[in-house]
């Protein structure tokens, strides 16, 4: 009985796992302290393990070798993770002339701008230009070109790929995992990959990403996108700054309150299966079995599809001995299992633990469970309060996630929110209803899209509200400021004093057992009420959104709007214009060079249940004219894609017709003579090209000249063939000037580089009232971040005319009817 208090005086009762966990843990960061190699810390681990065996009834000493094992193992298994004692490693290379490198694609690809960054796990180099093979280990960082994490034409998660380029240092990685980088090296795929079930969840975490972006409107869609997968699709990203300085970006992470959330809301359901089963009389050991097995793939399915980041790992991991526990007659401790998910997530990836991720999710559950009780002591006198108790939990939570996550976020965002506990109280409580519609409209659409659209109609208030109230404390003053100083110094000492901090708390409570969450009891008549008020508000939104989905949209006029589209925080490139009948037919005549802005100019003119247009047009097969519209042909569905087809098709190209045929939309290739009528007294005429023409420039030869006649107004759109000389002499040649004869006139234009002198007898011949010029794409080098940019004088012309470049004004729109028209600038 004595050695047993001896025991228990080095470790308290059931809690060996967490100190095994923490010394685990020591070993990681004390491997990272010390330079050795990694054969010594093997061996002192294999002896410490060697003696505890020899001396297994010596309990003292035995706990005591325990633990020194555990702490060498850690230190052990950090030392052999670091690339520097990779054997072979492909950091050896950098420098190195053009090599060649074979791999595997071994993360989802990310999106930074316009690049794909993959990760790939190197297996083979050759110096040689592969006539021979050397065998190579670790990961490098590769940029390549693509605005989309998944492309038919490009490396997917899980591919075989093949590199040719030259090996660079790694850029700054928080975590010491990447050994190399290559910048747009030369890349073919292999092989597909191979057939795992996380790849297949993978591919089916973007396909439900497709879905929901076919059935809502921007950025309602991408903030579900990143709500229910933990998805940031390029539309996202002109949010994410409110959301880092509202302090709610675990909202839109990868987080492991989700995986809790829904693992809460699927044993739920299992259990009131277990007690209907019950009612029945049929109940056994195996349905409860079933129902488990039922909950634990479903935790584990999401973990996956959520991103399987360390926060996620560790909610499911967590998630799934919740579950498991009861049906094992064993009681569930939160500080166990969160000592075994530590262990099983660094054992993986011991550099797991340099991850803001991991650190965010661990150290905020472990502030959430040891510091809710205080602060809702603290805040007991506010539960007076209608629906006091509820704002107190959600209170206390907030400040206890906020204060043991502090230092991190202050190092890894640089700003400290002074307004995260308004956002949190506002939207955490929705987090739930967001999952939940997330999936109604995922696995609606899954079976029939208008279905996933009917879920969309209810799902779209909430995140209406969600946008709205982020923005709205984001733009508050003071609501965060920059904090450029947090040092690691600063974090370990704030962690030192909240630790003796929370020691003194728990030995004031007299206890460090798990929170038990409590619950107020509510009347089943108040039950049956909220239940109604919520099926009620449902079926008035659908009801709602039906009645203005069947209600025409059209104010009696004609539009065209010039749209000033471009990628966030810099210059607008590309053109994208939007035409509405008065009887509500919509065209969209090219997408410009960013796919996010394009959503948004285009989802703010129509109503959030509008998920159709009546004509697209390509006028060219240039970045800044498809690139917008790859996205819509995707999202919307489209009656009819028009363009002039390619001669020699690029890769940009014929994704472009891959997507029209997999979507089976109707397509139409075009020349001059065709005439496509919209509406009544709405048609699109193509006057170039005559025929695809065979020369040095093709795209631009060959591109749409496309005039516009509307009742009351006449529009030439010239498009990128003002910038080729032999498409204006042949409009010259070929049409008179009463073809030609339009009120507005535009162009795309030229930077750096002299306008073809033919554009000026076509401007002259059409004797426009206004001029508008769309930007082209932009380099790097040509602009500085956020200032417009100014495209070349015209010619001199005799012709006078208002010039408008929406790269400085912004949209410009047209409006006509019978008696006339008239422009507006938005």
């Amino acid at each position: 009985m004595m050695i047993h208090d001896k025991e228990a005086v080095l470790v308290p009762r059931g809690m060996l796992l967490v100190v095994i966990g923490l010394l685990w843990l020591a070993g990681i960061l004390l491997g990272s302290f010390i330079t050795m190699p990694p054969l010594v810390f093997l061996i002192g681990a294999g002896m410490a393990l060697i003696l505890c065996f020899l001396l297994w009834h010596f309990q003292q000493e035995r706990i005591l070798l325990l633990l020194l094992f555990c702490l060498l193992a850690g230190a052990w298994r950090y030392s052999i993770a670091l690339p520097a004692n990779t054997p072979h490693s492909i950091a050896g290379y950098i420098g190195s002339p053009s090599l060649q490198i074979r791999g595997v694609v071994a993360d989802e690809p990310r999106l930074s701008g316009r690049s794909r960054i993959l990760i790939i796990a190197v297996n083979q180099v050759s110096s040689d230009g592969g006539t021979s093979w050397r065998e190579a280990a670790g990961a490098i960082e590769v940029y390549s070109s693509g605005t989309t994490i998944e492309t038919p034409y490009g490396a997917n998660y899980d591919d075989n790929v093949e590199l040719q380029g030259k090996l660079q240092p790694p850029t700054p990685q928080p975590v010491p995992a990447i050994v190399a980088s290559m910048a747009f090296p030369r890349i073919s795929v292999q092989g597909a990959g191979s057939s795992l079930p996380i790849v297949w969840l993978y591919h089916l975490r973007i396909l439900l990403a497709n879905i929901i972006a076919q059935t809502l409107p921007q950025p309602g869609a991408a903030l579900l996108i990143a709500l229910l997968l933990s998805l940031h699709t390029p539309a996202l990203t002109p949010l994410i700054p409110a959301f880092n300085a509202t302090g709610t970006a675990h909202l839109i992470a990868p987080s492991g309150f989700k995986v809790t959330i829904l693992a809460g809301i699927i044993g739920n359901t299992m259990s009131l299966m277990e007690k209907a089963g019950k009612k029945r009389r049929k109940a056994n050991n195996l349905l409860r079995w079933v129902t488990t097995a039922a909950t634990v793939a479903t935790i584990l399915a999401y973990t996956l599809l959520s991103g399987a980041g360390p926060a996620a790992l560790r909610a499911g991991i967590m998630g799934i001995l919740l579950v498991v526990a009861p049906r094992t007659e064993r009681a569930y401790n939160m500080y166990t299992a969160m000592s075994l998910a530590a262990i099983l997530i660094s054992a993986i990836d011991p550099l797991a633990l340099w991850s803001a991720s991991f650190l965010l999710s661990f150290l905020g559950t472990l502030g959430i469970v040891i510091l809710t009780p205080f602060f809702e002591r603290l805040l007991h006198p506010m539960q007076r309060l209608p629906f006091g108790h509820t704002l107190v939990e959600i209170l206390a939570v907030t400040l206890a996630a906020q204060v043991a996550t502090f230092p991190i976020i202050a190092i890894v965002f640089q700003q400290l929110s002074f307004i995260a506990l308004l956002a949190n109280v506002l939207t955490v409580p929705l987090l739930g209803t967001f999952l939940v519609l997330g999936l109604l409209v995922s696995i609606g659409g899954l079976i029939f899209l208008p279905l996933g659209m009917l879920c969309g109609w209810l799902a779209w208030p909430f995140l209406w509200y969600l946008n709205i109230v982020i923005a709205m404390c984001a733009a508050i003053p003071g609501a965060a400021i920059p904090i450029n100083t947090m040092s690691g110094a600063v974090a370990w000492g704030y962690y030192i004093v909240l630790a003796a901090l929370c020691i003194i708390l728990l030995r004031r409570d007299g206890t460090i057992a798990a929170r038990q969450h409590t619950s107020t009891k509510v009347s089943p008549s108040s039950q049956r009420i909220l239940r109604l008020l919520q099926i009620g508000g449902a079926a008035l939104i659908i009801l709602g959104t039906g009645v203005s989905m069947l209600t025409p949209q059209s104010n009696g006029k004609f539009s065209i709007s010039f749209f000033d589209v471009g990628p966030a925080r810099s210059v607008s490139q590309g053109e994208a214009i939007f035409i509405r009948t008065a009887q509500g037919q919509t065209v969209l005549i090219d997408g410009g060079l960013d796919a996010a802005s394009l959503s948004q100019a285009l989802d703010s003119r129509l109503p959030s249940w509008q998920r159709t247009l009546d004509v697209v047009v390509l006028t060219a097969a240039r970045p800044e004219h498809i690139t917008g519209l790859l996205d819509v042909i995707q999202r919307f569905q489209v009656k009819e894609v028009i363009d002039a087809g390619m001669l020699h098709p690029n890769t940009t190209y014929a994704l472009w017709r891959r997507i029209i045929n997999e979507r089976n939309l109707r397509y139409l290739s075009v020349t001059e003579g065709t005439i496509i009528p919209i509406s009544a007294g709405v048609a699109l005429q193509i006057l170039w090209p005559q025929r695809l023409h065979k020369g040095s420039n093709e795209t631009r030869d060959n591109s749409l000249i496309v005039r516009i006649e509307a009742p009351g107004v006449h529009a030439l759109l010239l498009g990128a063939a003002a910038q080729s000389q032999y498409a204006l002499t042949g409009l010259l040649l070929d049409l008179a000037s009463n073809y030609l004869q339009a009120d507005i006139v535009q162009i795309v234009g030229a930077i750096n580089k002299a306008y073809p002198t033919a554009l000026q007898d076509v401007l002259h011949k059409v004797h426009p009232k206004v001029l508008i010029i769309t930007p082209p794409a932009v380099r790097a080098n040509q602009s500085k971040e956020g200032e417009p940019i100014a495209s070349n004088p015209l010619p001199s012309t005799e012709t006078s005319c208002q010039v408008l470049q929406t790269a400085q004004t912004g949209t410009v729109e047209i409006a006509s009817s019978a008696g006339g028209w008239n422009m507006n600038i938005l």
